[in-house]
């Protein structure tokens, strides 16, 4: 570590951030003067974000980790602190990266939706937000990103904030139906619950560390974890806290029923929101938890500390499940993608929470951000698609679309891939980390999250490979939109992400090793710890990985059977079946729990 730095690095991670920063107000008054000006700025912005973040990762790629100090203008008095290490840069380039396609893809899809300024003013802000959060070296930095991620979120959901009947979202009816604006402040309160828990959790760090910058957090974690564990219960608050936020933000049990109806924002946003801001911004704070709670436990053996992990992977795994099966029945196009989110982030916790249940966290955490990064490239190219498909059939239903392969055939190719990667096809990308997520499951005794993660398996399989039948195979089941087709970059942007995905995966036994190598460096240095593990996918449990594929097999051979072929057809199943039915009815009601927030909302 060293606080003195060369100006270039400075320069670097300035204009990685405030590039973003800068677009948002240059956006907004640009805006009035000319149309092409605030995607030009936005667009450009983030190409700096993501050169300035790639230099920074490979000129630092061999060092441990690199802390700046810097004490903003208007508070000259309070240091901020800039944390670069593998992880860090990683996620930056990850966010800049995928941020800049679907602001490409943006520029073609938006080009006659309302609030045009507007929208790329707020896509710069997340951005730039999320910049902040990944790149923060304390708690106060970082809490200032993750609020202002939060603030955008629910500015871009409500975009449509006239709530015209053609942008609510939900149904179709007996089903209810909800205005974008409500469904902005859906998200935003519902986030917020989970934001003062870990603000709470964050104020007895300070009090006992006495410091919020997390490399000192780190250093002194055995006194004061001792301390803090002295008192009985202590420690188990703290650590359930702490997790409420990063559950929270990434919609998982029990703040999951935010995200299905976030849907309401423009298509973009849900790309970024699922692939590469918000809900990823809950996984990587969580992941800079990781070492405070590991030291508890592994260093101090004081077993509160292990309530963190359980939290997170108990939560993971049963968002994981409930979410796959509620994808299942989905209608609503985005909304499948929406409740593939959760369960996807599910896996990600799960990993998260075997990481620290291990001797060496360096495997599963590996595994963990390669899943991450792999899952931010096939689905936000699978909401670029959903996009398309639905302003060809000008509807949100997966019922009212069909046939749309023949008329937009590169999509349809893209999906294809994309989809199979969702469901972990080997040599796809969804494959390698799901398959060392659950392969570290085994080896940190989480037998019953093992098992709800395996039962995911076939569920994902299920729900994807129905909603691409839905959409793009069989009769056109609905009218299409005369003079509907979008420009070239709408299209050609998740054919980009497509291969980007095929790469990932083929590269994978090259990629995930050399992750592990940098990761488990900053994580000796920050636990203090030397790595015993060989290297990742080399644990794999053979059992468990031939179940998973046995499972990924039934599930997609099933959905292809009925809504590929048609053979036999849902409907007649249905019609036969009365439990069938009522286990569809259960799962479209969201088994009940989204009526229950709203009651206990009502309450307050």
């Amino acid at each position: 570590m060293s606080m003195v730095v060369p100006l270039p690095t400075a320069y670097l991670v300035a204009s990685c951030i405030l590039a973003p920063a800068l677009a948002t107000v240059l956006a907004a008054l640009l805006g009035r003067i000319h149309e092409k000006a605030p995607p030009a700025v936005a667009i450009s912005a983030c190409s700096i974000s993501l050169v300035s973040s790639a230099l920074l990762l490979t000129s630092l790629w061999g060092s441990s980790y690199l802390e700046l100090e810097a004490s903003p203008l208007w508070a000259p008095g309070i240091p901020l602190f800039i944390l670069l290490d593998p992880l860090s840069l990683l996620m930056a380039v990850l966010v800049s990266l995928i941020g800049l396609l679907i602001l490409l893809y943006s520029a073609d899809y938006m080009r006659h939706e309302p609030g045009w300024p507007r929208f790329w003013s707020l896509m710069s802000l997340f951005l730039a937000s999320m910049l902040l959060l990944v790149l923060a070296g304390d708690l106060i930095t970082m809490l200032v990103g993750w609020k202002l991620v939060g603030f955008c979120s629910y500015a871009l959901i409500s975009h449509y904030y006239t709530d015209e009947p053609e942008r609510w979202v939900g149904g179709p009816p007996p089903e209810p139906m909800y205005s974008p604006s409500h469904c902005g402040l859906k998200a935003l309160f519902t986030t917020t619950v989970g934001d003062v828990l870990m603000f709470s959790g964050i104020f007895l760090i300070y009090a006992y560390a006495g410091t919020l910058r997390l490399t000192a957090i780190y250093a002194s974690a055995k006194a004061w974890l001792a301390a803090l564990a002295s008192t009985p219960g202590m420690l188990a608050l703290t650590a359930t806290l702490l997790a409420a936020g990063p559950l929270s933000k990434s919609a998982q049990f029990p703040f999951q029923e935010w995200l299905p109806e976030a849907m309401a924002g423009p298509t973009p946003v849900s790309a970024l929101i699922h692939a590469a801001t918000m809900v990823k911004a809950g996984v990587f704070v969580a992941a800079r938890f990781l070492p405070i709670f590991y030291i508890g436990l592994h260093e101090l053996g004081a077993w509160e500390a292990s309530i963190f992990f359980l939290i997170v992977a108990y939560s993971g795994a049963l968002t994981a499940i409930l979410a796959a099966a509620e994808g299942c029945v989905s209608s609503e196009l985005k909304k499948i993608l929406a409740y593939s989110t959760m369960s996807q982030l599910g896996y990600m916790m799960l990993g998260l929470g075997a990481a620290g249940l291990m001797p060496d966290p360096a495997p599963a955490l590996t595994a963990t951000f390669y899943h991450l990064a792999a899952h931010a490239a096939f689905k936000s190219a699978l909401f670029m698609v959903a996009g398309l498909a639905i302003h060809l059939a000008g509807s949100i239903y997966v019922e009212q679309m069909g046939g749309l392969r023949r008329e937009i055939g590169l999509a349809w190719a893209s999906s294809l891939v994309l989809g199979l990667s969702l469901i972990g096809l080997p040599p796809l990308s969804g494959f390698w980390g799901k398959e060392e997520i659950l392969s570290a499951c085994l080896a940190s005794g989480l037998m019953l999250p093992f098992l709800l993660a395996l039962l995911t398996v076939f569920l994902t399989a299920f729900y994807t490979i129905r909603m691409l039948g839905l959409v793009f195979h069989g009769p056109a089941r609905g009218e299409r939109h005369a003079g509907a087709s979008l420009g070239h970059l709408a299209s050609f942007t998740p054919a980009l992400l497509a291969i980007i995905s095929v790469v990932i995966g083929l590269l994978a036994p090259i990629i995930m090793p050399g992750l592990e190598e940098p990761l488990g460096s900053v994580l000796n240095s920050y636990l203090g710890t030397k790595s015993t593990a060989s290297s990742a996918l080399t644990s794999w449990h053979l059992p468990g990985t031939l179940a998973s594929l046995s499972l990924l097999a039934a599930g997609a051979l099933l959905a292809f059977s009925l809504y590929v072929r048609g053979r036999p057809r849902p409907e007649g199943i249905l019609a036969t079946r009365p439990y069938l039915r009522r286990l569809r009815g259960v799962l479209r009601g969201r088994l009940g729990l989204n009526s229950i927030y709203y009651a206990i909302s009502g309450l307050m």
